[in-house]
């Protein structure tokens, strides 16, 4: 999985590329979410829509880029989640914990 980091201004999109989202990536997409924050740049949207499968470790991996995010006083919202990840979070009941938008640019106009 590749993580592309997109600051459009008046928020950043961590777009997620590959069809797994394991623990693997798990460092670079913290390192993101951080220096987004670190940037004083805290409204961070996740793309998901290239993401076909993830792991219980994945599902952590956003389960940190909320908390850390809405720590520091930012909002943290996913766009693009396909049906069988939207399913997982469901599963897990974080349904209602995660903002979730059809596309970057629907979650954009909610900033």
């Amino acid at each position: 999985m590749n993580i592309v980091i997109e600051d459009l201004g008046k928020a950043v999109v961590i777009n997620l590329e590959g069809e797994m989202m394991l623990g693997y990536e798990a460092n670079e997409f913290h390192e993101a979410v951080r220096n987004s924050i670190d940037g004083n740049k805290k409204k961070i949207i996740v793309d998901l829509k290239n993401v076909k499968f993830i792991s219980s470790w994945g599902i952590g991996i956003l389960i940190y880029g909320y908390t850390t995010t809405m720590n520091a006083g930012g909002q943290f919202k996913l766009a693009g989640v396909p049906g069988n990840v939207k399913e997982v979070i469901k599963k897990v009941k974080l349904d209602n914990v995660f903002q979730q938008f059809s596309s970057v640019e629907e979650a954009l106009a909610v900033i």
